[in-house]
């Protein structure tokens, strides 16, 4: 699993470079082709690669959704490269998640022998880290045919399943004020970023306005120099929020600016980018049976619900039961000190397999009409 993992993570795949996304996909569909897959490529209208593999009739199979995209942009890897030390796996996406593509491959070793032809879908995207915006037609289309969702996303704390997430959405608001000098004509001028900064605020005050709604003002553009009136300004806002209502409320809060000053104009663009993912009645019975597989190994899998936001929300949406976070347990996603418990690999792997096995035995249904949308 370690010369595995070593040679994923030494594949450099930022989100968005679809060489290196189809590089570790290849990587991937050679050890899932070993296993009897039959691999599908497919390129989205924005150019990522999806990696479909499939085994059985194909029915009503079990979806597990991962990804080979990356937030580390290229040269990341010769500034950290592929370490192991103490029990410690470092290294660019070693957490988030190319462990837990790892651990799929290793489960799916302990599951076929026993049956050769599981009834079993697993995607790969390459653009999860963006949003998915060209593979989720391919997540849409498998979710709707499947009867549950794993996904392969990084485990909570000490491993958990993540049975809930946030939504999310995502806008630009834009000022258009008007230029002027501001020694000779500064009375004529409407300053957009003056006016920019007081919607800002008061978009900033909106969280909290329902318990767990968040609203982020993540970056702030605007002005040609100091010695110009700036005409224009924009601003990119994030919400995120646990119900779907609570969504809509913090859309309309972002919506309904009104300039201050009346010379200036607002533009809102965006809207709600994903909805929550529920832990519906299905959903739960999933997540009972991880942790049944858990116990029966040995240990005991936590479950939480989470800020962040996934491929999970997109299929959970459709009514398909999910749960989330059976990938790698360890830490520090996204960031330079990311790491992956490699003693924890194997355990997980069994857990993954004794899972699947459970989902894909004959007969074996969740619910017969799956979560409500």
């Amino acid at each position: 699993m370690i010369d595995l993992l070593d040679r994923l993570v030494s594949i450099e795949s930022p989100a968005g470079h679809p060489l290196g996304c189809h590089a570790v996909q290849d990587v991937v569909g050679a050890e899932l082709a070993a296993l009897g897959a039959r691999l599908e490529r497919h390129t989205a209208d924005n150019g990522t690669p999806v990696l479909l593999a499939r085994w059985g009739r194909q029915e009503r199979p079990v979806l597990v959704l991962g990804h080979v995209d990356t937030v580390f942009g290229l040269g990341e890897l010769a500034r950290r490269p592929f370490t192991v030390h103490n029990g410690h796996a470092r290294g660019p996406g070693v957490f988030d998640m190319k462990a837990g593509l790892v651990q799929l491959v290793e489960a799916l070793r302990r599951l076929l022998p026993a049956d050769p032809e599981p009834d079993l879908t697993v995607l790969l995207n390459a653009d999860e880290e963006l949003g998915s915006p060209g593979s989720e037609p391919f997540l849409v289309a498998e979710a709707r045919r499947s009867a549950c969702a794993i996904v392969l996303e990084p485990g909570g704390p000490g491993g958990a399943i993540k049975t809930a997430r946030k939504g999310i959405g995502f806008y630009d608001l834009a000022v258009t004020g008007v230029a002027a000098h501001p020694g000779l004509d500064f009375e004529r001028g409407v300053n957009a970023i003056t006016e920019l900064a007081a919607q800002l605020g008061e978009l900033a005050a909106c969280s909290g306005m329902d318990e767990g709604t968040t609203v982020n003002i993540g970056t702030v553009r605007g002005g040609t120099g100091r010695n110009v009136v700036a005409a224009h300004a924009v601003a990119e806002v994030e919400t995120r929020f646990w119900t779907a209502e609570a969504g809509e409320r913090a859309d309309a809060a972002v919506r309904a600016r009104v300039p201050h000053h009346p010379g200036a104009k607002i533009t809102v663009t965006g809207g709600v980018h994903r909805g929550p993912m529920h832990r519906g009645a299905a959903a739960t019975r999933l997540a009972g049976l991880a942790r049944e597989c858990a116990a029966a190994d040995g240990w005991q899998a936590g479950e939480l619900a989470v800020g962040g936001v996934s491929d999970a929300n997109v299929v959970a949406a459709l009514g398909v039961p999910t749960v989330d976070g059976m990938g790698a347990e360890g830490g520090g996603a996204h960031g330079p000190d990311e790491y992956v418990l490699t003693g924890s690999m194997p355990r997980r792997a069994r857990w993954l397999a004794a899972l699947l096995a459970r989902l894909t035995e004959p007969g074996f249904r969740l619910d017969p009409v799956g979560d409500a949308v």
